[in-house]
């Protein structure tokens, strides 16, 4: 099996690969994804892995996942990150989305962490001013 890092289609945009890709591989690619993102994070290199991530939740959602527990579980892989950044606004509306998912599919989000501050943080009071979509995930 080659090794993640040589696969140079990886690299390309989540547009690329749906027009290269046939669609029975498009699970493999966003496997393959994933791995290079959980890489990336064990090196911190976190806007790396986010951009990883957000690739492989645009294929999810390109071959009809957008609904699944693994796209809820991407999306707060991505909120995680978001906040090590420092982007609390973006990683509000990610964690807000996933519990949204994790509610249609029926599952008990309850039982997932998900990184909150308390309710008189500044970062709440920012997140309060955010807009509410996430600008490069399509509804």
């Amino acid at each position: 099996m080659p090794s993640l890092h040589a696969n140079p289609l990886l690299e390309k945009t989540s547009e690329e690969i749906l027009q290269e890709v046939r669609l029975s591989r498009i699970p493999q690619i966003i496997e393959d994804l994933e791995e290079k993102a959980k890489h990336s994070i064990g090196a911190n290199r976190f806007s790396e892995a986010r951009d990883y991530l957000k690739k492989a939740i645009v294929l999810k959602s390109a071959i009809g996942m957008k609904e699944s527990e693994g796209n809820a579980e991407l999306l707060t892989m991505i909120s995680r990150i978001e906040s090590k950044l420092g982007n609390q606004c973006e990683a509000n509306q990610l964690s807000k989305l996933a519990k949204k998912i994790y509610h249609r599919i029926g599952l008990n989000f309850g039982a997932v962490s998900f990184e909150e501050k308390p309710a008189a943080s500044p970062a709440t009071v920012v997140a309060k001013n955010c807009g509410e979509k996430v600008s490069w995930l399509t509804e």
